[in-house]
């Protein structure tokens, strides 16, 4: 079953299945290292940014963007 990043609570880890937006967020998010197939774990996910830990990495991506991003 596939959600929507934004949906996700903090705490929980998910895979990235698809990204759907453009060409220069998919290129923002690969510098992040948030490609499709990648593990990632949410560190926050209340108001304001969400925070993800990606590789021991925290980053941080603004809600409208995590709602591209679908996870299972």
């Amino acid at each position: 079953m596939t959600k929507a990043l934004i949906d996700v609570k903090a705490g929980e880890k998910v895979d990235i299945f698809s990204i759907n937006a453009g060409f220069k967020a998919h290129n923002f998010l690969a510098d992040l290292g948030i490609h499709e197939g990648e593990k990632v774990r949410v560190v926050k996910n209340d108001y304001g940014p969400i925070i993800l830990e990606v590789k021991n990495t925290r980053v941080a991506i603004g809600r409208g963007l995590a709602q591209k991003i679908l996870v299972k």
